[in-house]
């Protein structure tokens, strides 16, 4: 009797630690998925279409990590239906396909109710680059379409360098130019924190960069003010910022301006 009480309670301890025995039982919970390498941050992708060749739009924007699903907020250029300002919100998931590589797949909802389907991947591995194909689908606005899909992701933080050629003649030379990005916003707009010397023109030389900046990939708007106690100056540079395996480039124009001191020209940045 005393060892058939034993083998009962040991027993009853094992269906303790099993969940139950016989009265049905709980899956264990599996472990948590390993999040894939992504870049957060700004991107922007081009789509050529296969349908209607020659026919080609821009988005730009936020993508943001979180385990492995994407969210973030978008703007297109080069569709008629809606202004680049419109905010297009952006889903998406990380994954490997059948051949090994890491997959990107993005869902824009875009006004109108169509939906924009793009299936990328990171080509030979560079994780700061996608391509792939794109598929416009549903009734509205835009066309249905399909194409092709490259696109990177663009950051302009790092050590800079480079040069402000004034219409007059007079080339500035940039250096300890340090920038540090910052945001998105609720659009997906990115800005950036920071300091620069501007050397042989302009009309001032010590620079901080203005929070006003918008950092988009093309068509971003660098402000630098005067970085002296007491003054108003500032220096607004309009134009393309672009990265690819070998670092990133800001070329574009530029307007400084400080009291009586007024000087317009094209400017070209890059990280040293």
């Amino acid at each position: 009797m005393r060892r058939s009480g034993l083998v009962l309670v040991f027993t009853g301890v094992i269906c303790l630690g099993l969940a139950g025995c016989g009265g049905g039982s709980s899956a264990m919970p599996g472990p948590t998925p390993t999040p894939i390498t992504f870049f957060s941050g700004l991107y922007e992708i081009n789509e050529a279409s296969a349908v209607n060749p020659g026919t080609n739009f821009t988005l730009q924007g936020s993508l943001l990590q979180s385990g492995n699903n994407l969210s973030g907020v978008m703007h297109a250029s080069g569709l008629s239906c809606f202004s680049f300002n419109t905010d297009i919100p952006v889903s998406g998931k990380l994954g490997i396909d059948n051949t090994g590589n890491f997959s990107v797949d993005l869902l824009l909802s875009l006004p109108g109710g169509q939906t924009l389907s793009l299936n990328t991947i990171h080509p030979f591995g560079h994780l700061g680059f996608i391509s792939g194909t794109y598929s416009l689908a549903g009734a509205g606005c835009s066309a249905p379409d399909q194409g092709n899909v490259v696109g990177e992701s663009v950051s302009i933080g790092g050590s800079w360098m480079g040069h402000f050629n004034s219409s007059g003649g007079v080339v500035s030379q940039v250096t300890n130019m340090t920038l540090t990005e910052t945001g998105p916003d609720a659009h997906g707009f990115f800005s950036a924190t920071g300091t620069a010397t501007i050397t042989g023109g302009t009309c001032f030389s010590s620079a901080i960069v203005d929070p006003a900046s918008v950092i988009i990939g093309t068509g971003s708007t660098l402000v630098f003010d005067n970085a002296q106690p007491g003054t108003t100056g500032k220096t607004v540079v309009h134009g393309d910022l672009q990265c690819g395996l070998f670092g990133c480039n800001f070329n574009g124009t530029y307007i400084s301006t400080q009291g009586t001191c007024s000087e317009t020209g094209t400017v070209t940045l890059f990280i040293g």
